[in-house]
């Protein structure tokens, strides 16, 4: 190479341009993902959610869906309130379509019912919309004084102060009631003076408008408009107010009334570790960066604190991000790690330090060079992208280590060829990954870019700089020939003939030999069904109960080899895995009718249970009407112990005594992703979708009906939740008789509005500016507590002062069944079928997909049936399963382009599928998890072990001895050397992410089944391949 010292001058300046570019690189640690859509949120008071979805969601629906570029239209209708979620193409101007989407409204508008809100537009992704929303910081706030004024602080000096910050989604201050005015009134006092209670309301309202009565005149001539004020500083103002008159004289409040404050009742509740107290939660927008933002908040707090009131205390609770921090700290102290086995191995196994001294430098090169490029591609780094490049440094290496000992050996640079072909086919099958779905595929999209980029600088490497390095360096070498001494040579032909002789009695035996191989591998003859319907010749050969009892048991072990004991005991008990903390949740729902207090005793049970456990860390408690969650989290030493699930089973069997209740104890993260789970009954959901929904509903009871007759499905629940508001709720409707109403002269709005002066109020009648604070006003009757469904329908209610009438003569109250949430996709009502099965999973799956064909049968047309549970992801996982063949086909494509053969890329790919029975067998025989961290190793073996093949058949094609069986060999033990340090380099590159166990997810899996694959592959590479690439000898 002419002028090396130039060349690496080159790159050691680029390599600065790299190193100043990386505080300017974007850091994220968590993935940034922001779903492409836009949600359309409105309110339509008093209002059921049928009627929500006729009288709204459904107009909005018909004009929206008009709009281009939408995929996908979802929308629930709940009481008083509607929620339309619009998903876009990815790439579309999201401004733009806001805009189409808000001018469409503004037509529309008109023509929606007057009471309607203003539909409110928002671009913002719903992927969460039916999970339980977790803050991100959790504060706690004690002070010397009323509750009420605590939280009218924390308002004040801390939610106005990190409303600035845009990344925050909302600040919730709960724990505290805030203030009301309550107006008691006596009904017969009412029904004395002819008044209602709308008389009062009425009356309180002045109290809350602005009035300009008119125009005043200053001294200079100047007019200006004055308006009276509403401000109250007494509750005796307020008790002054005139609400009607009699024979001439004011009636005020106060004659019909009592006025006073109290303290809002709670509508939920929420406690940390069982003590009430003031909470502060905080909650992210989606696609932030969490830490950034925690640690953001944090400081805002600390810098807030001395300008709180006197003996305030604010203290953090819960931090959310501390899971995140920890992992990061795990990936860098992994990378550090990694270049530090990767260079011990290297000085250990070479001994010189010059040659350590270029591989080092090549990589400290390789990546500021790709820190270039991500820079100029804005390619994000986070927890995967970062771990990628750990994961990248032992292949980076291997372009190095081969180039070197090339240069040692032959001294040239012939080997690019096979460099390229290598880094090509791991190129290909990183980016792989953009094939897979996008849920799939939107973690690993930058960790597969990252660690392509640095395999592609690590080829411009190995090309230039360490040819270069290695001639300023190694100059004597370069030009001494490589010399044995005697012993050395007998040595290498002693090892020659040894090896010859092996390979070549497998070649003289190579039919016996493939048998083997793919007898090893496996063949899926496990998977024949025992009976194949109308096929007489296969059941009762195959079929037949003499093969399945007494044959198929032996049959399938011998020919099933390393892929059924890896099907049949690994890949059946696979789950995905998400990276969380460990924390069980205990989710409480009461029967209806049931109150907050009630809710709140229930869940209370289960905090007095916790409180004496040890281990826990943190219990926090969200109590709503009819529903408690407890969310428990565990202390670090505790979190893999058997604690999660000893505790869980506690909690499961104490439920049982609390009847009434439904209970539901679950686990998520990594405490709860080994093992224990898969024991579990399978339950099975089934989605249904149609265009009439009581139709659809039918359908569903038809479905449950079949469902039913299976002896191991006790329970069918026809309207699965599919949101937390969803299922089946109840309510009373009164149904009048217009006739008699007619008759007597009655009009219902006479009736209902007796009803409600009598009944408990649905919210605040008034406000009023009371001592320059806004409090709302509270209008009920002083009985208003104890009147029931009784004195409703058979008590005589005054319509006024001279009629009485019974609400029984004139209507029926009936109690009727509906539904809390109305769910729509794509203007398609949508229903859920979920059953448990009590036995295999596998024959769970079966009867419920036989189920679905027969009711396909008899559906109407445009109602469609489809699987939701996760069993359903195995016929997903065989797509992306499918995608490896691709991969085998396009590394078979490369490799006939750059060596201009078709019969070597054959041999090369063969590799491949024999590296995989060592993944198989690591897997299957040390009972390992295997998640989605297993599926990106077959990826990762799939572009890894073809280099070694490829290295071997170019040495092959260049080689200048006549003999091909000689040369085929001599090839094999040319290359074995760098060949081993290759694979053992990636190997120890890998040991890092093995230091957490299975706890670890995906990188575990990742990591043991690449090491599996590649130690396996050399037997494919140094036995199965020179006997495929061998040619068999005939005797004459």
């Amino acid at each position: 190479m002419k002028r090396p010292f130039r060349l690496v001058i080159v790159f050691v300046v680029l390599a600065m341009v790299g190193v100043a570019l990386i505080p300017k690189l974007n850091i994220n640690f968590t993935p940034r993902y922001t779903k492409p859509a836009i949600t359309i949120t409105y309110t339509l008071p008093k209002s059921s959610p049928d009627i929500v979805e006729r009288l709204a969601t459904s107009p909005l629906e018909n004009a929206i869906s008009q709009i281009e570029g939408i995929n996908k239209v979802y929308s629930i209708s709940r009481y008083n309130q509607g929620t339309i979620e619009l998903s876009f193409d990815k790439g579309e101007d999201m401004e733009f379509r806001k805009f189409e989407v808000n001018a469409v409204i503004r037509n529309i508008y008109k023509k929606l019912p007057e009471n309607m809100s203003y539909p409110r537009v928002e671009q913002r992704g719903g992927e969460t919309q039916n999970k339980a929303e977790s803050p991100i910081l959790l504060y706690s706030v004690n002070g010397p004084y009323a509750s009420y004024k605590i939280k009218k602080d924390v308002e004040e000096y801390i939610q106005k102060s990190l409303s600035a910050i845009k990344e925050i989604k909302r600040v919730e201050v709960t724990g505290a009631n805030d203030l009301q005015i309550t107006v008691n009134f006596d009904p017969q006092m009412m029904l004395r003076y002819g008044l209602s209670k709308n008389d009062i309301v009425n009356s309180l309202n002045l109290f809350q408008d602005v009035n300009y009565p008119g125009l005043v005149k200053n001294a200079a001539g100047q007019q200006f408009y004055f308006r009276t004020s509403s401000e109250i500083n007494s509750l005796e103002s307020l008790e002054q107010a005139i609400i009607g008159k009699m024979e001439g004289k004011d009636l005020i409040l106060k004659d019909v009334a009592k006025v006073f404050i109290e303290e809002q009742s709670p509508t939920s509740y929420q406690r940390i570790n069982g003590r009430n107290a003031i909470n502060l939660s905080i909650y992210a927008r989606e696609g932030v960066n969490k830490i950034v933002l925690a640690e953001q908040i944090r400081n805002e707090i600390a810098l807030l604190k001395p300008t709180l009131p006197a003996e305030m205390e604010v203290l953090l609770e819960r931090d959310d991000t501390e899971f995140l921090n920890k992992e990061m700290d795990k990936v860098y102290n992994r990378t550090g790690l990694s270049v530090i086995i990767l260079l011990v191995f290297i000085f250990l196994i070479n001994r010189k330090v010059k040659y350590l001294f270029t591989l080092f430098l090549g990589i400290a090169i390789n990546l500021c060079i790709t820190a270039i490029i991500i820079y100029a591609l804005d390619v994000e780094l986070h927890i995967f992208s970062i771990a990628g490049l750990t994961i990248s440094f032992g292949l980076i290496v291997d372009n190095a280590i081969v180039m070197l000992d090339h240069m040692y050996r032959k001294k040239n640079r012939n080997i690019f060829v096979a460099l390229l072909a290598a880094s090509l086919t791991t190129i290909m099958a990183l980016l792989m990954v953009l094939l897979l779905p996008e849920e799939d595929r939107r973690d690993l999209t930058d960790f597969s870019i990252v660690v392509a980029i640095n395999l592609a600088v690590s080829l411009v490497i190995a090309l230039f700089f360490t040819p270069a390095l290695y001639q300023l360096l190694f100059k004597e070498q370069l030009q001494r020939a490589q010399l044995f001494s005697i012993a050395q040579l007998r040595r290498k032909v002693k090892w020659f003939k040894a090896y010859g002789t092996v390979i070549g009695f497998f070649v003289r035996f190579r039919k016996s030999f493939i048998v083997l191989v793919i007898l090893a591998f496996g063949l899926p003859v496990f998977k024949l069904p025992v009976q194949w319907e109308g096929q007489d010749w296969y059941n009762k050969s195959i079929g037949s109960d003499t093969y399945q009892d007494e044959i198929r048991p032996i049959t399938d072990k011998i020919f099933g080899g390393a892929l059924r004991k890896f099907m049949t005991e690994v890949y059946e008990g696979y789950y995905y895995r998400q990276a969380e903390q460990t924390r069980l949740t205990v989710q409480a729902t009461l029967p209806l009718g049931t109150t907050l207090e009630d809710a709140n005793f229930v869940i209370s049970k289960v905090e007095e249970y916790l409180e004496g456990v040890k281990g826990v860390d943190k219990f926090i408690t969200y109590v709503n009407n009819r529903t408690g969650r407890v969310e428990i989290t565990f202390e670090p030493e505790y979190e893999y112990s058997a604690l999660p699930y000893q505790l869980k089973g506690r909690l499961q069997a104490r439920s049982v005594d609390l009847t009434g209740v439904q209970w539901s104890v679950y686990g998520v993260g990594r405490g709860f992703s080994v093992g224990g789970e898969r024991d579990e009954i399978p339950s099975f959901r089934i989605r249904m979708r149609g265009y009439n929904y009581d139709e659809l509903d039918r359908q569903a009871e038809v479905m449950a009906q079949k469902l039913l007759s299976h002896p191991r499905i006790q329970v069918v629940n026809t309207n699965e939740q599919m949101g937390y508001g969803m299922g089946k709720s109840s309510e009373y409707v009164m149904d009048f008789d217009v006739d008699r109403l007619a008759r007597a002269g009655v009009s219902r709005g006479e009736i209902v509005s007796v009803i409600s002066d009598y009944t408990l109020p649905n919210g605040a009648s008034a406000a009023a500016n009371y001592n320059e604070e806004r409090l709302p006003i509270f209008v009920k009757s002083n009985n208003a507590k104890a009147f029931s469904k009784y004195d409703l329908m058979q008590e005589a209610l005054p319509i006024d002062t001279s009629r009485l009438l019974k609400v029984s003569d004139y209507a029926s109250l009936s109690f009727e069944e509906t539904a809390n949430e109305i769910h729509k996709e794509d203007r398609q009502y949508l229903r859920l079928v979920a059953f448990d099965y009590l036995g295999s999973p596998k024959f769970g799956a079966q009867y419920r997909d036989k189920v679905i064909e027969e009711m396909k049968l008899s559906l109407p047309v445009g109602y469609q049936i489809d699987v939701q549970d996760n069993y359903f992801r195995f016929a997903k996982e065989k797509r992306k399963y499918g995608l490896l063949g691709y991969l085998i086909l396009g590394i078979f494509f490369i490799c006939a382009i750059l060596f201009e053969n078709l019969k070597q890329p054959f041999y090369i790919i063969i590799t491949i599928p024999i590296s995989f029975i060592g993944l198989f067998l690591i897997f299957s025989l040390f009972d390992f998890s295997f998640d989605q961290g297993g599926y990106a190793a077959f990826v990762m073996l799939g572009g890894l072990v073809v280099n070694a093949a490829i290295f071997i058949v170019n040495d092959l094609n260049n080689t200048s001895l006549k003999q091909y069986n000689r040369a085929v060999l001599r090839s094999v033990l040319g290359k074995s050397m760098p060949i081993l340090l290759t694979i053992l380099s990636t190997c120890f590159g890998l040991i890092p992410f093995l230091m957490e166990g299975e706890n670890e997810v995906f990188w575990f899996a990742l990591a043991i089944g690449t090491i599996g694959g590649l130690v396996f592959s050399m037997v494919a590479v140094f036995v199965c391949l020179p006997v495929f690439l061998s040619t068999k000898i005939q005797k004459v």
